[in-house]
């Protein structure tokens, strides 16, 4: 049913458009155009802050991220869009592979790379060629090697209110009050 595959071949490991925290103008979670600000923290979804957007240091929602050292392997989904700094890499799910990629879906893999990451830590923190040789278990098409992404829906559809993650609003706060 599950298959151990490389995440290299399922995934491109892409680097965030970084910057340190320095460089930008700190805001606050209620200033509705304000976005969060990655660091290397394995909790609040790595959200150690909220800056005022800088142009060409913002990176789009939708994606995966994982931190190479400090919290080393704190995988996440970013559904809106923000600013990093550094060693943090954006997992994104080749389309030959996923016929589709939703928070769902996200969440599944996020699952699988925390657990294939595990024995990497502050002192064998991640590279991208440690992180290339990583393998995951994906649920495959039989003679396939596309992602069974109807069987990770059915499968998350027994979570207890995963439904709550189909409706985070496409903007972080609705600025329109």
């Amino acid at each position: 049913m599950y298959t151990k595959v490389n995440l290299l071949k399922y995934f491109n490991i892409v680097s965030v458009i970084q910057s340190d925290k320095i460089n930008f103008n700190l805001s606050s979670k209620e200033d509705g155009k304000a976005i969060p600000f990655l660091g290397r923290s394995a909790s609040n979804n790595g959200i150690v802050d909220y800056v005022e957007p800088r142009v060409g240091y913002v990176n789009k929602g939708g994606t995966i991220t994982i931190a190479l050292d400090g919290s080393t392997g704190a995988t996440f989904y970013q559904h809106h869009e923000y600013s990093s700094g550094q060693n943090i890499w954006i997992l994104e799910p080749r389309e030959e592979y996923f016929k589709e990629f939703d928070p769902e879906i996200a969440i599944f893999l996020i699952t699988t790379i925390k657990k294939a990451v595990v024995a990497y830590s502050w002192n064998l923190s991640l590279t991208k060629t440690r992180l290339s040789a990583v393998n995951i278990l994906l649920p495959l098409h039989k003679k396939s090697e596309v992602v069974n992404t109807d069987l990770i829906k059915k499968e998350m559809s027994h979570l207890r209110h995963i439904g709550l993650i189909k409706n985070i609003p496409a903007k972080r706060i609705n600025v329109d009050k």
